[in-house]
């Protein structure tokens, strides 16, 4: 139906591409603008309310959740060798779109989760290893079809480390919360923004008593807990973020380099349309020597 000839690919497609369409389309009420800032971690808003942020935090959700779920199309192999022309023009889109919200995504690293530092380099070096491999795709597009096909593998695969990332950092809150003995550093008046109360932001940290609470760039530490309410919650997605990402980048490069390097054989069969005829040779014997990046 999909015109898939090896099981392994098929099972692959619908675990992979499965788990990334059901997450796009699990966060699509994302999409509108009040169960968005409901729905953002707490504390978040109190940067994103500012229009340099919210802007591209809009357009990062957005553009990155309908890439998310027009990427798929571009695995299936009957489109590849029946609708080439929309293959081209949905995989162009998809460049697009997720090229642009992840320079929208790195913008608001600034402030994404407290913006500490270890969070924002892994949504830095996140993004560019995501743009750079979607536009060495690109350029491989009509140069070469099996360089063009393991770096669109490799993008895709980095677009989805957000997925495993969330699995990890589900799991490592839980287990620093029963630790207990974890803190992030937040601003004054970003505790007061999530607790809404001079009275008890006052009454949890002293330090943050002053004539304007909402302006108060003072830090506090804040216990990492997720049994404890909405600010304590935030406190520990905010510790284990940085860490969660940079553990699902590694396990995501590692998994799509043994896919690309144990499908190697794969990209000199030319069933349909999925080599362009200049890059067959149905003489040649794959050898890792030869093989393009």
């Amino acid at each position: 139906m999909v015109g898939f000839k090896e099981k392994y690919s098929l099972i692959l497609f619908f675990v992979c591409g499965g788990a990334l369409l059901g997450f796009c389309l699990a966060r699509a009420y994302m999409m509108n603008g009040k169960i968005m800032r409901a729905q953002t971690v707490p504390g978040e808003f109190r940067w994103f309310n500012l229009n340099i942020y919210r802007i591209n935090y809009i357009i990062h959700i957005y553009l990155s959740i309908v890439g998310g779920i027009l990427v798929g199309l571009q695995f299936l192999p009957n489109i590849r060798r029946k609708s080439v022309l929309l293959h081209r023009i949905n995989g162009y889109t998809c460049i697009l779109l997720l090229i642009i919200g992840n320079v929208c995504g790195g913008i608001i690293s600034r402030r994404s989760f407290g913006g500490e530092i270890n969070a924002q380099s892994a949504y830095y070096i996140l993004a560019i290893m995501l743009i750079f491999a979607a536009l060495m795709g690109y350029y491989n597009v009509k140069r070469n079809t099996r360089a063009h096909r393991k770096w669109m593998l490799r993008s895709v695969v980095y677009f989805s480390v957000v997925i495993t990332a969330r699995l990890i950092m589900m799991a490592a809150r839980l287990i620093i919360s029963n630790i207990g003995t974890y803190y992030s550093l937040w601003r004054c008046d970003e505790v007061f923004f999530v607790l809404k109360d001079a009275n008890a932001l006052v009454q949890q940290f002293p330090q943050c008593s002053s004539s304007d609470p909402s302006n108060n760039g003072l830090y506090v530490a804040v216990h990492a807990s997720i049994y404890e309410g909405k600010l304590g919650l935030a406190a520990a997605v905010r510790v284990v973020q940085g860490m969660a990402l940079w553990i699902a980048t590694i396990i995501h490069m590692a998994l799509v380099e043994i896919y690309i390097r144990s499908t190697e054989s794969a990209n000199y069969q030319r069933h349909g349309f999925v080599l362009e005829a200049r890059d067959f040779d149905s003489d040649k014997t794959y050898s890792p020597r030869n093989s393009d990046w």
